[in-house]
């Protein structure tokens, strides 16, 4: 859930709460409580999400760095196997 559909279901509770009349001082603090460790919680899985984005995003970087130094390394065996078949084309026809 994302921090605004969490205010939006706090704020929710606490309107019903407040609208039925029946809720004491008591109950009211409890509901306040309730609804700021919801927020602490969101925060907190906000935080979480965000460290794990920062995570998937370094290791796409060094996947693509990866990729980037196989397809040189690849670049470079394929040119040592043209010259290995260009010399070895030479020397049979010697």
């Amino acid at each position: 859930m994302t921090k605004n559909t969490l205010k939006k279901l706090a704020a929710m509770a606490l309107t019903l709460g407040l609208v039925t009349g029946c809720a004491s001082t008591d109950q009211l603090k409890q509901m306040q409580a309730d609804i700021a460790d919801l927020k602490d919680s969101s925060s907190a899985a906000m935080s979480a999400a965000n460290d794990a984005k920062l995570t998937a995003e370094t290791a796409d970087r060094k996947a693509s760095a990866a990729m980037n130094a196989a397809n040189a390394a690849q670049a470079s065996a394929d040119e040592c196997a043209e010259k290995c078949d260009r010399m070895m084309q030479k020397s049979m026809a010697k």
